[in-house]
């Protein structure tokens, strides 16, 4: 397959996330909403407001609501920059700060490095009207496509 050019990337990726392509039903339903600003190689930046579906009992964004943004934008992300499935094979994400449902926040993707089938991934989560840090996830993942080795046993 020849590799997308950015434009081609970009809308690829811009349909996928706001459609809610992004893998199971629960995945699509903590992304719903969400647009993409900005888009090309390694790099995403998208607007979301969490709906009420994804609140907690006091009325902020559940915080496995936004784990599960940040695994799935993550995944995108090491996507475009390997152009193979990806699956996540180490996640830690930290909390800075809540953010209300309704509240507008910007998400931020990039690859920071890629070594063999394995590519290493920061997300942040800001909120929109003082750029105040509400989550940090680092991750790793992993190409899924398997190169036929005989195995060494």
């Amino acid at each position: 397959m020849d590799d997308p050019s950015d434009v081609e990337l970009t809308e690829i990726v811009t349909k996928n996330i706001e459609d809610g392509n992004v893998g199971d039903e629960f995945s699509a339903s903590s992304l719903k909403g969400i647009r993409v600003v900005k888009a090309h190689k390694g790099f995403i930046l998208c607007d979301f407001i969490a709906h009420n579906g994804l609140s907690d009992e006091n009325g902020n964004w559940h915080v496995g609501a936004i784990a599960t943004l940040a695994d799935s934008i993550g995944s995108i992300v090491s996507f475009t920059f390997t152009l193979s499935p990806q699956v996540t094979i180490d996640f830690s994400i930290s909390y800075y700060s809540t953010a209300k449902v309704q509240e507008k926040v910007e998400v931020e993707a990039k690859v920071i490095g890629k070594k063999d089938k394995l590519s290493s991934v920061i997300v942040q989560v800001r909120k929109k009207e003082n750029r105040k840090l509400v989550a940090l996830g680092k991750l790793w993942f992993s190409s899924t496509i398997r190169n036929a080795q005989p195995s060494k046993l």
